[in-house]
């Protein structure tokens, strides 16, 4: 029943319902819904956060060590460590999917500058739908909780006059290119997340064999499947560029401020930054990021400042597959760009021409377990939080316990 479950629904029949399924599935699996005032500290000009607005609700998933919201308006992810939230532990890593464009990519770097852009649109211009469901074992017990994002038709909202969807003011405004949301209309294009409880080994295949794999560690960390099919591309050259926005503090209170920092991890060089810099005015100075050789894991730390413990991540394989028309699949390289936004780091995944093809990529989000801070206030189990947020803010959600 779960797998099916599907959020856009009035509240108060959300909120019958979760109790329903937590009653019915009990731990580990529970399913709840959420809409609570806003978030107390932040600033006026940074607009509601994913999954925190008033206007918007979330899915919740959340296993013993980590914490994920996930807005329902558009694929978006809030994850912390899974610890009782207070003035003092109020942090929140977040990577949300925010535009999707077409360029020719004139200079030739393979990755993606704003001056290359033909064509362009905010994600949150679209609808999307989300299901969410589990994966268990020949014991029944869970093994893999899923969360999938599916696009469908323009939003009947529409744009407001700034290139910002109503309520998503932090999404930084100079890359929405409202004019093209009927292009990409028909762009089919899916965000289907995992989590897994014990650690999980993948591989990139094409129909040559292996050409890479990594692995997702169970109960920290997030794998995203990314697909995109049906793209309009207007010459035989052109690329693709996703575009993800990075916070490594969206606080709930004002006192961590300044309390995180970004690093890329590169081959010859570390760029270091927060959210609130603006490397650039200047359109088409994105950064391509170096691969570090010897590993097809590529990634940004999130740091603690006053430890300089990497606590959270945002890691891709460099490989994408696409898949032909006529079933053939070929792995092919990812290239990523990067820059500092005044208002989150833009992190931009460059994919090669898939004419009348798919295309699919993995990266990933998680924390990092052994970073975890410590506190000095009373622990509260998942189960107790879970039943405390049906009752009280309808949390949606999902848990996963290691047994």
């Amino acid at each position: 029943m779960v797998k099916d479950l599907k959020f856009k629904k009035p509240l108060i029949t959300t909120l019958l319902l979760a109790v329903f399924v937590v009653g019915l599935v009990a731990l580990p699996v529970s399913a709840h819904g959420s809409d609570d005032e806003g978030m107390p500290g932040m600033p006026d000009d940074m607009g509601h956060m994913p999954g925190h607005g008033m206007q918007d609700d979330s899915v919740e998933i959340t296993t013993d060590d980590i914490r994920i919201n996930a807005m329902l308006d558009m694929p978006a992810f809030l994850f912390w460590y899974n610890a009782p939230v207070t003035d003092f532990n109020a942090t929140a890593f977040m990577a949300a999917y925010t535009t999707i464009a077409e360029f020719e990519d004139t200079n030739g770097d393979g990755a993606y500058q704003l001056n290359e852009t033909l064509y362009s649109a905010p994600l949150g211009a679209y609808e999307w739908s989300i299901q969410t469901g589990s994966v268990l074992d020949d014991k029944g017990d869970t093994i893999e909780v899923w969360l999938k994002y599916t696009k469908s038709g323009a939003h009947t909202g529409g744009v407001d006059d700034d290139h910002e969807m109503p309520g998503m003011s932090w999404t930084p405004p100079m890359y929405h290119d409202d004019t093209s949301v009927d292009r990409f209309e028909d762009t089919t294009i899916q965000f289907w997340a995992h989590i897994y409880l014990e650690n999980f080994t993948g591989t990139i295949t094409d129909s040559e064999g292996v050409q890479a794999t990594y692995t997702v560690a169970g109960g920290t960390e997030m794998k995203i499947d990314i697909e995109i099919g049906n793209f309009p591309f207007s010459t035989n050259t052109s690329k693709v560029a996703i575009q993800t926005v990075l916070r490594e503090h969206q606080d709930l209170s004002d006192m961590m401020d300044g309390d995180h920092m970004f690093m890329t991890r590169e081959e010859s060089r570390n760029s270091i930054g927060n959210s609130m810099m603006n490397w650039t005015t200047e359109h088409g100075n994105e950064t391509r990021f170096e691969n570090m050789m010897g590993t097809h894991i590529q990634g940004i730390d999130f740091i603690d400042n006053s430890t300089g413990l990497t606590q959270g991540f945002y890691r891709w394989v460099d490989k994408a597959v696409i898949t032909t028309p006529d079933s053939e699949s070929v792995a092919v390289n990812v290239t990523a760009s990067y820059v500092a936004t005044g208002m989150g780091f833009s992190l931009f995944f460059a994919y090669p021409n898939f004419s009348n093809g798919t295309l699919l990529h993995d990266p990933s989000i998680g924390i990092i377990e052994d970073a975890k801070p410590t506190y000095d206030i009373p622990w509260i189990p998942v189960t107790a939080i879970s039943i405390v947020g049906v009752a009280l803010v309808v949390i949606v959600g999902i848990a996963i316990r290691r047994r």
